[in-house]
């Protein structure tokens, strides 16, 4: 497995979805909401090897994923954009790798990463839909 290509590849499709969940809900908004700039952690050079380089810029590329679906569930639950049943969306806390070894625990912990960011955003956008039905 590719980590850096995994990394890359499973936060740009977040950051995407965030994006587009960022401007769908700017009717909803009760003032001018800017949709961040969501850039990737640059990879350090030589990206290929996994050294304490790579580690580091694994735990600044979680830190930055956890800041960035954090803000918009702020601006959801802000607007008002929530489960009303269950009120707010809680802040994710997201497992940031602490193991130097790349197994099978390691693989499957950064899967439920992105798996719960992608849950999360599943439930923004339920929740945004009486909005956008509204409008």
């Amino acid at each position: 497995m590719n980590l850096v290509k995994y990394y890359n590849d499973s936060i740009q499709a977040i950051y995407q979805r965030v994006g587009a969940l960022y401007a769908r809900g700017q009717p909803a908004y009760d003032g001018d909401v800017e949709v961040p700039e969501l850039k990737l952690v640059p990879v350090p050079q030589p990206g290929d090897k996994l050294n304490r380089a790579v580690y580091l810029w694994t735990l600044d590329c979680i830190k930055q994923l956890q800041a960035v679906m954090n803000g918009l569930i702020d601006v959801y639950n802000d607007a008002g954009i929530i489960d009303y049943d269950t009120g707010d969306t809680p802040e994710l806390k997201l497992w940031l790798p602490e193991r130097l070894v790349i197994d099978n625990i390691y693989i499957a912990k950064l899967a439920d990463n992105f798996e719960e960011c992608n849950k999360v955003l599943d439930g923004l956008d339920k929740n945004l839909q009486p909005f956008l039905a509204g409008m």
